[in-house]
């Protein structure tokens, strides 16, 4: 049984839902990893400094200048990543039309002593234009740039990271407020419980509140900021989740919340409210979840 009090028709939850949505988790502060780019920056001021001599030189002087350094380097694949970065280039290999290039084979021939897949791996920079950022460009600055464009993807994860942390806020909230109620409450993030069934089957969810140290209720958290077939197969798998929990006498709680809801995702938001109805996004979570769970343990209904 849900511990949803406030249980309205399906078409004015996902209004209510929808009309309530905090489009992303990451504040304006957090946008951007200034902290983060700086301590990259610094990380790499050694092979910056190597590149800053080899400005305004020639091709050939530049190519050996490269291979010199990689021949020369005590952590060759850090300069490897470097090199690649200023291209804007991450991940283990680099592609081409010409080829096909594996980062760890290179290393582990240069490291070997091969000065010439160093030099074949100078050549392929200096033909993708590292020599040209290194004429034209100011290293750092440039350096600094690619690393914000590179910010995209590393806001998925703070998306996340931040919208746990909003999550687990209300979560302690909640916890204090049964507390100061006379009830013995204690919290936990990223807990594995073991479902009560021969199955032998474990979960671990991402908060969990126990009453006089038993497990009473669990907290699923995800954002999402964008649309897609993720959310669907996650209410699947929640449905399933919030059944066995049930099951055990644990109540099962999703909060989510994201732009990704208000249109694409209408369908998915009404099925799961359908499905698990201990549904709430973040407004909703501070305003409803507080005395829903006060209730159910005052009630001891799941």
């Amino acid at each position: 049984m849900p511990i949803r009090q406030h249980r309205p028709q399906t078409d004015e939850f996902v209004d209510e839902f929808q009309e309530t949505i905090v489009p992303s988790a990451i504040p304006s502060t957090e946008f951007i990893d200034w902290s983060g780019i700086e301590d990259e920056i610094e990380n790499y001021e050694v092979q910056i400094d190597a590149i800053l001599d080899l400005e305004d030189v020639s091709e050939d002087k530049f190519v050996e200048g490269l291979a010199d350094a990689l021949m020369a380097a005590d952590d060759t694949r850090k300069w490897i990543d470097f090199y690649f970065e200023i291209l804007g280039e991450r991940g283990n290999k680099y592609s081409a039309l010409e080829g096909v290039w594996k980062f760890y084979d290179i290393q582990r021939a240069i490291d070997s002593g091969d000065r010439q897949a160093a030099r074949d791996l100078a050549d392929i920079l200096q033909e993708i234009g590292l020599q040209y950022v290194v004429d034209k460009a100011d290293v750092r600055d440039h350096y600094r740039g690619m690393l914000v464009g590179m910010e995209s993807h590393a806001r998925k994860n703070r998306q996340g990271e931040c919208f746990e942390d909003l999550v687990g806020e209300q979560i302690a909230e909640i916890a204090d407020r049964l507390n100061n109620a006379g009830y013995s409450v204690e919290m936990d993030d990223e807990y594995t419980t073991e479902y009560n069934d021969e199955s032998g089957q474990k979960k671990t969810v991402d908060f969990a509140l126990f009453e006089d140290g038993n497990l009473r209720l669990v907290v699923e958290a995800n954002a999402y900021k964008v649309g897609g077939s993720k959310p669907s197969e996650i209410r699947r798998s929640y449905n399933h989740v919030a059944q066995r929990m049930r099951n055990d006498d644990v109540a099962f709680v999703w909060i989510t919340d994201g732009q990704g809801w208000e249109k694409s995702l209408t369908n998915v938001l009404r099925e799961s409210y359908n499905d698990i109805t201990d549904l709430y996004n973040l407004h909703q979570a501070e305003t409803q979840l507080p005395e829903d769970v006060e209730r159910f343990l005052e009630t001891k209904e799941v």
